[in-house]
């Protein structure tokens, strides 16, 4: 005779229960221990002056590039650098 109860069902309802019920332990645990945990840091006092101002004025020396020690420079080799084959074939072999 059927009593209408399905041995399934209460399993799945315990397990539903044990998550659910992990799930909130786990989350009152952690905040929690969190609130204790935090460390109130000031933030950093900013000063209002006008830093920017100072390079306004800006005057850049570019007597260096016609110096005859920079115009004698001369480029040696390939320019780009083609690389070429490196390393081994098979890393795993023996030597």
């Amino acid at each position: 005779m059927a009593t209408g109860i399905n041995k399934e069902n209460p399993s799945k309802v315990v397990l539903i229960a044990i998550v659910i019920l992990g799930l909130l332990g786990g989350y009152l645990f952690y905040s929690l221990t969190i609130k204790g945990t935090e460390v109130k840091i000031p933030a950093p006092t900013i000063s209002q002056d006008d830093t920017l101002s100072k390079f306004k004025n800006i005057d850049l020396n570019f007597s260096v590039f016609d110096d005859f020690r920079f115009k004698s420079l001369k480029i040696f080799g390939e320019s780009p650098v083609q690389p070429g084959p490196t390393g081994r074939v098979d890393i795993f072999a023996p030597f």
